[in-house]
């Protein structure tokens, strides 16, 4: 078999061996395979080849397969492991790689499985998840579901009726899609069971989206920026997902099941919504511990050091202080505080009047601004501000009037009469 992807070409012999090609048709690395070759699939930059690990099938009839996933520009082994995922007596019908470059796989028996790989770059192994049974979807016992994609959370297939199984290649097939949709156990209790299920599948794919996003940052393809806003938009919808299934637990007083469901939190905004949300249910017991889980996962920024701008603030105090000029005599105190040139030689309490240090002159400009100022407050003349307000007769501006002449007393009569005598 052979399989194609971005800049590479895969070929898989009847010797086992993989030789690889560029899209030139320069030969690269040649790869033993560790078992007969079943089949290769291919995506982008990755190619996924699956062999026999024994070629004698379980007590059941169960294949024994195994898988390695390989980089197909340089040949290096990113993934291997065993193909658990069919089902007792089935055999392997599909292979293929979402949009994420996760690998899927199909079983005989209309299983749908998904390699979940963890987010974690020492690991090179993964758990195969079973997220579609096809079998409750069929009309018919003789209808089968040929699959061609899965993308978008959808299963892209072709109905095929009748017992077929391949499609016509005269005609066209027409498509159809089937929503994933992992076989989660019922519970007779809650009616939780489409919350639970979309809760765990999107964490699953948003962990195998970090890594493919991982790798398109290491390649150079996309920008980091872009690719944490992406992946941060993500984590909020899956969130939403997370905090419904969180509402109907609270509601129920379910208090352990949502405690255990607030480990899938991704953000902190989500952490305070449900610590409100379990306020308004009187739950204080499980929003002290979502308290301590949010300071877990978010460590709060320590006030000493955390605060850089406090630091800098700090520190250009620190070399104001330093960088000020010491003061090494009394006129460059006088002149930084302003004070009065006599205040300098005014005796000082614990000091003796025959003191025998030195004093520098005070300076000409500073003594002829001591004298301004004097002048300055003895010209100007105190008001008090709650005296009252001088009030003048309207009548004082008026012209006075001539006064009559007045009447001669009696004593003054005697004095005029002996001076005519």
């Amino acid at each position: 078999g052979c399989a194609t992807g971005s800049g590479w070409c895969g070929v898989m012999t009847s010797r086992r061996l993989l030789r690889l090609f560029t899209v030139g048709g320069i030969q690269g690395p040649i790869i033993w395979l560790p078992g007969e070759p079943v089949t290769i699939v291919g995506r982008d930059r990755f190619m996924a080849v699956i062999y026999h690990r024994s070629m004698s099938p379980m007590q059941d009839g169960t294949q024994l397969l195994g898988y390695s996933i390989i980089d197909g520009v340089n040949g290096t082994t990113v993934a291997t492991g065993d193909v658990s995922a069919l089902s007792p007596g089935a055999s392997l019908t599909w292979a293929g790689f979402t949009e994420s470059c996760a690998l899927t796989v199909m079983d005989s028996d209309g299983m749908l499985s998904l390699l979940a790989r963890p987010n974690n770059e020492l690991s090179s192994f993964g758990n195969w998840v079973p997220f579609l049974d096809t079998v409750g979807l069929k009309k018919s016992i003789s209808d089968n579901f040929w699959p061609v994609e899965v993308n978008g959370g959808r299963l892209v297939c072709v109905l095929l009726r009748g017992g077929k199984e391949h499609p016509d290649a005269a005609r066209r097939p027409v498509t159809t899609t089937l929503k994933l949709r992992m076989p989660m156990a019922t519970c007779l209790s809650m009616k939780s069971g489409v919350e639970e299920e979309a809760s765990v599948r999107a964490n699953i794919a948003l962990d195998q989206r970090k890594i493919y996003d991982d790798v398109l940052v290491s390649e150079g393809k996309m920008d980091s920026e872009d690719i944490e806003e992406e992946y941060d938009m993500m984590c909020r919808q899956v969130d939403k997902i997370t905090l419904k299934l969180f509402n109907t637990f609270i509601t129920a007083r379910k208090v352990e099941r949502a405690l255990d469901l607030a480990n899938r939190f991704h953000t902190e905004k989500t952490f305070d919504i449900a610590i409100m949300a379990a306020d308004r249910m009187s739950l204080g017991r499980l929003c002290e511990k979502l308290e301590e889980m949010k300071n877990q996962k978010f460590p709060p920024l320590d006030e000493d050091f955390g605060d850089e701008g406090s630091y800098d603030s700090g520190m250009d105090e620190r070399r104001s202080v330093e960088d000020e000029p010491k003061i090494t005599s009394r006129q460059q105190l006088a002149e930084m505080q302003r004070i009065s040139p006599d205040a300098l030689h005014t005796p000082q309490k614990g000091r003796s009047r025959h003191s025998t240090d030195e004093e520098s002159p005070p300076a000409e400009s500073l003594k002829r601004k001591f004298d301004d100022d004097e002048a300055n407050k003895s010209s100007k003349r105190r008001v008090n501000p709650f005296a009252k307000k001088r009030l003048e007769s309207p009548a004082k501006g008026i012209m006075k009037l001539p006064l009559s002449p007045a009447r001669p007393t009696l004593s003054k009569a005697k004095s005029r009469l002996n001076a005519r005598r």
